[in-house]
């Protein structure tokens, strides 16, 4: 037994008290400890004395690693319906037998018929799960043509509800999971925002936010092997309640949970509902068994760090850890003239719901793009009235990524309906038109949101000669400079309306003649293209997520005194965490 325990200390490779307090976990010195009381009361000595060591853990991320921060690919096989003849029919497999099987439970008369019609195609439909993903939450979909389907195209398909589960390749046999997702919806064809003459643009398209999941996914921490005993976890959990909590009813409820000695369940503050990798980033820089002396000192030593740019990010993620004791030293670094460092202190404010971080991160949104998309998702975080006016102001810029992006972020503000009314059409998209000093834009989504915002205007379509698109609808202008929109279907009579030669009337014009957000997305590049709309025209033009900041001057970093802004090292080790099955949220 005692080789055995000399043998645990050595693959450790922690010092003496180390290995003898994992040891004293695991059982192999419990002979020598005397009873049960004796031994408990042993181990919480030896974990008080293990708190107070220099080798301590003295943030949670030195004792921990994040689970759950990878995003879940989801698949289904389904059904696109609604098809002007460009069906086909699928070929036996076993994915044709579970549609007709899914048929058959939807009380469809005669499924096989109904699979085999050329309104009808086999489609494989994928979605992700982002990390924390909650129950009822907005997926996208992207939907391509089977390839064991005869279909040619899913122009004006719909997608009829699919059922998405998460498929792995365990002991060379595909396994799958329960549905995770449910998803359905007109879908939006690539061909409409994409030119090109390849026949992959009509045989796939994105359905935005045509899913829900079904279930939460859970986010949380893994204890190192080195500190993995029931007393380490309930510290850390309480250390983290002490900095996030909120009300769940009548009751104050922490954010962490110590399920096991080697996991912490975390739930999403509402706060960072929107940055989930940046609350693990703040949960993990949480000290350890704080006292106020030792956070009185590290608030000296982390203002110190602030202002050195190399280690400012770092520093600011830390304060914002401690909570409003470290919101003063951040308030000073927001007004320094470093444009890193202000940064790091406006967006570490700004979760702490400081309005100081509301004048750098406007001005830093104009001037810095690799900023950019981070301050402006800080800046929609803060409900107080004057980050919404930020936002707004935002809309004037000449930069087509900072107005929609400021538009994008006003839209998951609680008070969006006052702040960007829009028009919900019937076909299941929405349009908006916004006030702005800058020139004229005009932008379509296909992420997140099925939606055209025009900025300033009203936005003038010049009435064509002759545009055709290949849903049917030709719009071409009359004698008083209006538009006439006819719609050409096979097997259904012609529809025609005539609207105002502005984007809004052509909108409104399109719907008029029973055409869906697919239909009007590839009109408007179309008349962008002919020159017919003269206006700037952007398809998806959002901040980008992954930018680098080039100082003028690199400063020297010594070795290990780097300290990374994002977590690191997000999978479990093997045979830590939940014991339940892999599929299990």
């Amino acid at each position: 037994m005692i080789n055995t325990c000399i043998a645990r200390i050595a693959r450790l490779g922690q010092s003496a008290f180390w290995g003898l307090l994992i040891v004293a976990c695991c059982g192999c010195l419990s002979p020598w400890l005397g009873s049960k009381d004796d031994q408990s009361e042993n181990e919480v000595a030896a974990v008080e004395e293990l708190f107070q060591s220099e080798d301590r853990p003295k943030l949670v991320r030195d004792a921990t690693v994040s689970m759950g921060m990878h995003p879940v690919k989801l698949e289904a096989i389904a059904i696109v319906n609604g098809l002007a003849g460009t069906g086909g029919i699928p070929e036996p497999s076993p994915q044709r037998d579970a549609i007709l099987s899914e048929l058959k439970t939807r009380n469809v008369n005669d499924p096989n018929q109904f699979l085999d019609s050329n309104q009808s195609a086999m489609v494989s439909v994928e979605a992700f799960l982002p990390a924390g993903v909650q129950k009822d939450d907005p997926i996208d979909l992207y939907v391509r043509i089977s390839t064991r389907s005869t279909a040619t195209s899913i122009r004006g398909g719909w997608l009829m509800p699919a059922r998405l589960q998460e498929v792995r390749l365990l002991n060379n046999q595909l396994r799958s999971s329960d549905m995770l997702a449910m998803g359905t919806g007109p879908i939006l064809i690539r061909s409409a925002y994409e030119a090109g003459d390849e026949t992959a643009l009509i045989r796939e398209g994105v359905i935005p936010s045509g899913g829900r999941s079904t279930k939460s996914r859970s986010i949380g921490l893994i204890i190192r092997p080195a500190f993995q005993h029931a007393f380490i976890s309930a510290q850390i959990a309480n250390d983290i309640n002490r900095r996030f909590f909120f009300f769940d009813g009548t009751s104050r409820r922490g954010i962490a949970n110590a399920k096991e000695d080697d996991f912490i369940e975390l739930s999403i503050h509402p706060t960072y509902r929107r940055n989930i990798p940046r609350l693990m980033s703040v949960v993990q820089s949480i000290a350890i068994k704080d006292t106020m002396d030792a956070r009185h000192e590290r608030i000296k030593d982390l203002t110190a760090r602030l202002t050195e740019p190399s280690t400012a990010a770092a520093a600011a993620l830390q304060l914002e850890a401690i909570g409003d004791d470290g919101a003063v030293p951040l308030k000073v670094a927001a007004t320094v003239a470093d444009p890193e460092i202000r940064f790091y202190a406006a967006e570490a404010l700004a979760y702490l719901d400081q309005v100081d971080a509301i004048d750098p991160l406007v001005e830093l949104v104009k001037t810095e793009p690799a900023f950019r998309y981070r301050a402006l998702l800080a800046l929609s975080i803060l409900e107080h009235r004057l980050a919404a006016e930020g936002l707004r102001e935002l809309m004037d810029e000449s930069s087509v990524e900072t107005r929609y992006g400021a538009f994008r972020n006003l839209r998951e503000r609680p008070d969006r309906e006052l702040l960007v009314p829009g028009t919900e059409m019937a076909e299941g998209y929405s349009f908006f038109h916004v006030a702005s000093k800058a020139e004229p834009l005009v932008v379509v989504s296909t992420l997140r949101f099925a939606e055209i915002v025009v900025f300033g205007g009203p936005v003038p379509i010049r009435p064509p000669k002759y545009l055709m698109a290949g849903s049917g609808i030709m719009v071409r202008g009359d004698d008083q400079g209006k538009l006439r929109i006819s719609r050409f279907q096979p097997g259904k009579p012609d529809t025609r309306s005539v609207s105002q030669a502005t984007v809004g009337g052509l909108i409104k014009g399109i719907a008029d003649v029973g055409g869906n957000y697919s239909d009007v997305v590839e009109v408007l590049r179309l008349a962008k293209e002919q020159g017919d709309l003269e206006a700037r025209f952007a398809i998806d033009p959002l901040p980008k997520t992954l930018r680098t900041y080039h100082r003028e001057t690199e400063s020297e970093i010594e070795d290990g005194n780097f300290e990374e802004l994002g977590p690191s090292d997000i999978d479990p080790p093997v045979g830590s965490g939940k014991k339940e099955s892999w599929w299990k949220f």
